[in-house]
């Protein structure tokens, strides 16, 4: 709506510029009266200038197509595509699914609009769940889809009720996510830099929420904290700000307690970084505490709290279990590196307790990852209902989370199997060549470093004869060198294997 300006009756009819005041100078010079004429308002829709005031070029419908189509055919590992017929009402479990957004997509507009906001601001606004959406759905393919019918509030329906909110640091760390993910789809540098803006104005927000106990413990700051993150992750801001961001997400859920990640929200951003949280410890040398008795009793219930849904499924279970284990092995590599550095008599008497601890991690990680693959087997051969098994997951995402959780746990039990040689080194020849040494291969450079040689690694194996006692080594692959964009599915390997593709782990002497 714009105003049209206030004047008199006279300067009206004469097309005069009236000077507002009573009676105006044109009147009183004139000596007629000066009639005051009523005030009116009419329509004018502002959305087209502003659109051609702030848009990029717009591209081809040639070129919108086969990136649309490209969205989808990442985020399912070429899987069958995805309906992309827009959904109608709130996004609700499975109904969540990738809609094309139309091209060419409005620039982000200045920091002032949001003082007063214009309908472009408004229309990208509304566009908001549906750009976050693919965006998971590209970038979280196979976990969201397997874990978004297990909470009571998942992400996308999360971001869906806030739908056209823009004032607070949660919703510009989303909009910071959705640029960079539509800037890396669409080749628009000036997202790129608008990414970069409302990350640090989320990041100034989430310190208002801190200063105060009351708000650090709310579902906004958490949520908030893991969304900036993810962003971390994919961009590598610097060397150890993704360590950072972790330390404070950890320290928010101690102060949360585990509670409050049983029912609601909560429960959804407590699985979605779990994993992290393992890869972080690793990282660190320290216990995850997760292990904790009660963050452990937490795990445990949400596996019983899933196990009783209509829809339940052995797959959950197996893959569940795995996990719990999966979260002690930090601890046991701090307990050991601990260990070797105490003198020998007081090692001989924790050495024992300690080995047999590990070993029976190992075997029932071991178990359940025979009950997996031959569960898996089983299907693909057509000896079982694949609903009994696997619920009401679509198979394409089944096939490529069962090959991420295999490959996860094929990482933990050659971490268990470094660590019971630290421990026994009678045991070299016999445990090391037993399991898949997956995490003893270089790890897939980023597509920005695919153009350069890839960097070469001593074998984390020493031989059996070498003098001096062995040392785990453990380093990141959540690195500039080795990040990936938020249009590639490097988050759900992440995640989907409990950490252990943020990981490289090797023996040296």
């Amino acid at each position: 709506m714009v105003r049209v300006p206030r004047g008199c009756q006279a300067c009206a009819e004469g097309h005069l510029q009236c000077d507002g005041k009573s009676p105006c100078g044109h009147c009183k010079g004139r000596n007629v009266p000066c009639l005051t004429q009523a005030r009116t308002f009419k329509f004018r829709n502002e959305v087209p200038a502003l659109q051609q005031r702030y848009r990029a070029s717009p591209p081809s419908s040639t070129s919108t197509s086969t990136s649309s189509n490209s969205t989808a055919s990442t985020a399912t590992n070429s899987s069958p595509s995805l309906p992309s017929t827009p959904r109608s009402g709130p996004a609700r479990g499975r109904d969540v699914q990738f809609a094309p957004v139309p091209l060419p997509l409005p620039l982000p507009l200045p920091m002032d609009e949001s003082v007063s906001p214009s309908l472009t601001v408004t229309a990208v606004a509304a566009q908001q769940t549906q750009v976050f959406t693919n965006y998971v759905l590209t970038a979280f393919p196979c976990f969201f889809k397997c874990t978004e019918t297990r909470v009571p509030v998942n992400w996308v329906e999360y971001v869906d009720r806030r739908r056209g909110a823009m004032n607070s640091c949660f919703d510009w760390a989303i909009r910071a996510c959705t640029l960079a993910y539509s800037g890396a789809l669409y080749n628009v540098p000036e997202f790129h830099d608008a990414a970069r803006a409302f990350y640090t104005r989320s990041l100034r927000g989430l310190a208002g929420l801190l200063a105060d106990e009351s708000t650090a413990k709310s579902d906004e700051a958490l949520s908030t904290a893991i969304v900036l993150a993810v962003f971390e992750k994919h961009h590598c801001t610097g060397p150890q700000a993704w360590i950072h961001h972790a330390h404070g997400i950890r320290a928010l859920l101690k102060l949360r307690g585990p509670k409050a990640h049983l029912h609601g929200f909560g429960r959804a951003m407590y699985i979605v970084y779990r994993p992290i949280l393992i890869a972080a410890a690793l990282i660190e040398g320290e216990a995850c505490f997760l292990e904790e008795p009660e963050w452990h009793s937490l795990n445990e219930q949400i596996s019983n709290d899933n196990a009783k849904l209509p829809d339940s499924s052995l797959y959950t279970d197996v893959v569940d279990r795995g996990l719990r284990e999966i979260i002690k092995i930090p601890g046991y590599v701090k307990r050991i590196r601990e260990l070797i550095a105490l003198p020998l008599a007081k090692r001989a008497k924790l050495e024992p307790p300690l080995l047999q601890s590990v070993q029976a991690t190992r075997a029932a990680l071991r178990g359940i990852h025979t009950e997996f693959g031959v569960s898996i087997s089983m299907l693909r051969a057509g000896h079982a209902k694949p609903r009994g098994f696997i619920g009401p997951l679509p198979e394409f995402f089944f096939e490529g989370y069962s090959a991420h959780v295999t490959r996860g746990v094929h990482s933990a039990l050659l971490i268990l199997d470094y660590l019971v040689v630290m421990l026994d080194p009678s045991q070299r020849s016999t445990t090391l060549p037993r399991e898949p040494r997956r995490l003893s291969s270089p790890p897939s450079p980023s597509p920005a470093e695919s153009a350069s040689p890839t960097p070469s690694y001593d074998s984390p194996m020493t031989p059996p004869s070498s003098p001096g006692q062995p040392q785990l080594v453990v380093e990141s692959l959540i690195t500039p060198n080795y990040k990936q964009g938020p249009t590639t599915d490097w988050m759900d390997q992440l995640t989907s294997t409990m950490g252990m593709d943020g990981v490289r782990v090797r023996i040296v002497e």
